[in-house]
């Protein structure tokens, strides 16, 4: 903004007025000396020609008066013009550098904002990218992970079942083991307890009764027990009495195997002798 010129004159509108009234009394006293010089006059035609003089002296002062005042006042006029149309070119510029500013200011903020909203724009296309690459590998982690799970599960299967055919080829084999030696014990018990079997009174052939059975790990008897009788006492006491006396019967040293010799049903038929 230009600063607001004043003019102002100095003392006032009166020290005007009072310069004015000087200059014209100077003025007045050079005329009347010259005329006073140029042509003597009588006292009386002094006195009237002061008196007219006077008079166009104060018409002149007064005409002077207000063109002084008139001019004074067009001056003021002027210099008021002057000043309102200086306080409306300051204001003008005013106005048009707040504009101005205001423009700038605004071309500065949209310009931050617009800073603001790229930085965020990049940051959140930054983000999306980070996240897209984070589930993209998840995806493929999570995939390697199935395949993975699904070849280990495969080959676990394959183990398993070639586990499963393993042990039921070693169940079969053992089993095939285990049926032998019970067939082969089942023998030995047989041979046993029919050589320790005294032939009672009254026996006869196809005489045969069902003995329960019952030993110890060392093949001790514990129990014999005639639980389906041949209908011939004689014939079932012998039958128990042979269990005794065969203890200990002879038992497989397998403890998987012993357990069915632990507790068992024994079918006593024993054969002529010759």
């Amino acid at each position: 903004m230009r600063p607001t010129l004043r003019r102002r004159f100095p003392g006032g509108r009166k020290a005007v007025v009072y310069a004015v009234l000087v200059h014209v009394a100077l003025i007045a006293l050079v005329v009347i000396g010259v005329r006073w010089q140029a042509k003597p006059v009588s006292p009386t035609a002094v006195i009237q020609a002061q008196a007219v003089n006077d008079a166009e002296m104060q018409k002149e002062v007064q005409r002077r008066k207000r063109e002084l005042a008139e001019r004074a006042a067009a001056e003021a006029k002027r210099q008021r013009d002057q000043q309102a149309r200086e306080r409306q070119a300051a204001e003008a510029q005013r106005q048009k550098d707040q504009a101005k500013l205001a423009e700038q200011q605004r071309k500065a903020d949209a310009k931050r904002k617009a800073a603001v909203a790229e930085q965020k724009r990049q940051d959140a296309q930054r983000q999306a990218e980070a996240q897209r690459k984070q589930v993209e590998a998840q995806r493929k982690k999570d995939a390697e992970a199935r395949r993975q799970a699904a070849v280990q599960g495969l080959q676990d299967q394959l183990a398993s079942e070639e586990k499963e055919r393993a042990d039921a080829s070693a169940k079969a084999a053992q089993q095939a083991r285990a049926q032998s030696e019970l067939a082969r014990y089942q023998a030995l018990i047989k041979q046993r307890i029919e050589n320790s079997w005294v032939i009672p009174v009254g026996w006869t052939k196809n005489m045969e009764c069902l003995v329960h059975v019952r030993l110890i790990p060392t093949g001790e008897v514990i129990e014999a027990t005639v639980v389906r009788s041949s209908g011939n006492a004689a014939f079932d006491r012998s039958a128990e009495n042979a269990v005794y006396k065969a203890s200990p019967l002879p038992i497989p040293e397998d403890k998987a195997l012993f357990e069915h010799f632990r507790d068992f049903n024994f079918d006593f038929i024993p054969q002529e002798r010759s």
